[in-house]
């Protein structure tokens, strides 16, 4: 018997799970109401409640441990921890910023503050927008040229149009005269074929 065979065949890919016995909850998400998928999804709420209450009692501690006003976390109303939290990021932000060292600074980053004259007065293009522009405007000069026939290109197409306007002119010609020519040809024969029958 070969190695590795046995009783337990080898499954490759995975089985398929289709998202059965869903019902839609109070906010209109699907649901499932399949046990397994349930039993997961309360463990995850109740790690992550456990996460949000250890986090609760650590600014607790740190707000009463501060206490501006002298008064407990329990006492403040929401409006006014909001208030202290933005408070304390604020400054913990101003004691975080680093002191700039010369060697990491980017000389080309520029920090242009915009006044509100700025609002109006044209801005200054980029290379890439200038040219593109400069590029639009010869176009459009060259096209305005060109149709008044004053370009070498032009010039040629004109020629090349009078000498193809000038040869079929000829070859409506030549065709006109050589249907003239039959035209007469027939006509004179049937004069000649009246002229054989009266005699």
């Amino acid at each position: 018997m070969a190695r590795g065979t046995g009783k337990f065949k080898q499954k490759r890919g995975g089985g398929r799970n289709f998202s059965r016995n869903m019902v839609l909850d109070e906010n209109g998400t699907a649901v499932s109401t399949d046990q397994r998928w349930r039993d997961k999804k309360e463990e995850e709420e109740e790690d992550s409640e456990d996460d949000s209450e250890e986090e609760e009692s650590q600014e607790e501690e740190e707000s009463e441990e501060e206490g501006a006003e002298g008064t407990s976390q329990q006492e403040l109303s929401r409006a006014e921890r909001k208030e202290q939290k933005k408070k304390q990021a604020a400054a913990k932000a101003d004691a975080d910023e680093p002191e700039e060292d010369e060697d990491l600074i980017n000389p080309n980053h520029v920090t242009r503050k915009m006044n509100i004259s700025d609002l109006n007065s044209p801005r200054q293009l980029t290379r890439r927008e200038r040219e593109a522009k400069e590029k639009k405007e010869a176009k459009e000069h060259y096209m305005k040229l060109h149709i008044a026939g004053k370009t070498d290109e032009a010039k040629a197409d004109l020629a090349r149009l009078a000498k193809i306007r000038a040869e079929r002119e000829a070859a409506a010609a030549k065709r006109k005269a050589e249907a003239d020519a039959r035209q007469a040809e027939s006509n004179a024969k049937k004069a000649a074929a009246k002229a054989g029958r009266r005699i």
